[in-house]
């Protein structure tokens, strides 16, 4: 959510003019974020988000939103876009897929605490189940394949100790595939980092307002969704565990929908996967950002996750 297509007034002004929101009274990029473009848009009549897809194509951006809406008429809260007056929300600016999405109540946080691990936990385990009957298949496209391609040109400018890691992590993945294969699967956020959800204030415990961001969403393990959830919310940055997170994350999604044994089991590998795929998408993100550049490009250090994998490693050989 970098800003990498810079919109000015009168571009704004002519997107608007399309919809029954009123004039234009302000626009703000937001830095948050790596992979698209986003804008702060606030109207006579509504405030919202304006965001330019800048790696997806029409076809699949209406995957996403076909996603959102699914979720929305079970009564999960995702931002699903606004039409224009010709009942359109699917818009091009600058020659890329944008929608405009009402802006969500509620507050990101910095520093999750044990009750905004369970609430995300039991609010993700509901996505799981909400979604179980959405006909639509998405493959993930930074999934099991995807890591067995790519991780030899993404680990070119690596040491040879981290390259070694990626081979050696990628060849245990595939080693494992059978139970993978075992885990139950669906659709799946595959994003859900603590910046992609909105909590809003309650005397009776953190309440999840919102979970964002579902141009990822995908066909996967749902417990490897949840492992994703914890490399993120429940350990700090260099991947040592926060006393309590990952019990209250687990716990909070067990009380929607308990494991399987086979999820009892396979937990040390997904969270080893999931570091995986992030330190590969990071590398990814980054050979990016250095060819397009970004007016607020938001830069994350994909050393964070190799080093997570590092954890993740040595605690399941311990």
């Amino acid at each position: 959510m970098s800003v990498y297509t810079t919109l000015s007034q009168a571009d704004m002004e002519a997107l608007l003019a399309q919809f029954d929101l009123g004039e234009l009274l302000s626009f703000k990029g937001i830095e948050a974020g790596i992979e698209n473009t986003n804008y702060f848009v606030t109207s006579q009549q509504q405030a919202c988000v304006l965001t330019v897809f800048e790696h997806h194509q029409s076809d699949e951006v209406r995957e996403f939103v076909r996603f959102a809406l699914h979720l929305g008429s079970k009564g999960l809260l995702v931002p699903a876009p606004i039409a224009d007056r010709q009942g359109q929300w699917l818009h091009t600016v600058h020659g890329k897929p944008a929608i405009l999405c009402p802006l969500l109540q509620g507050h990101h946080i910095s520093a999750p605490g044990d009750d905004h691990c369970y609430a995300i936990g039991a609010a993700l385990a509901n996505l799981h189940l909400a979604a179980a009957d959405l006909a639509q298949e998405r493959t993930d496209p930074r999934g099991f394949d995807w890591w067995q391609s790519m991780h030899a040109s993404l680990g070119q400018s690596l040491s040879s100790d981290e390259q070694n890691l990626l081979a050696d992590e990628v060849a245990h993945q595939r080693q494992q595939r059978a139970q993978w294969h075992e885990l139950p699967q669906g659709w799946i956020h595959s994003d859900l980092f603590h910046d992609n959800a909105l909590f809003v204030d309650n005397e009776q415990g953190a309440e999840v307002g919102a979970i964002l961001d579902l141009y990822n969403a995908c066909q996967g393990p749902w417990l490897y969704d949840l492992a994703i959830v914890a490399n993120d919310w429940c350990c700090a940055a260099n991947g040592q565990w926060h006393d309590g997170l990952v019990e209250a994350l687990k716990a909070g999604y067990q009380s929607v929908r308990p494991f399987t044994d086979a999820e009892q089991a396979g937990w040390s590998l997904v969270l080893r996967a999931a570091a995986l795929r992030f330190w590969l998408s990071r590398l990814l993100t980054q050979q990016l950002q250095q060819q397009q550049g970004g007016e607020m490009a938001l830069q994350k250090d994909p050393a964070e996750y190799r080093d997570k994998l590092l954890l993740r490693r040595q605690s399941n050989n311990a």
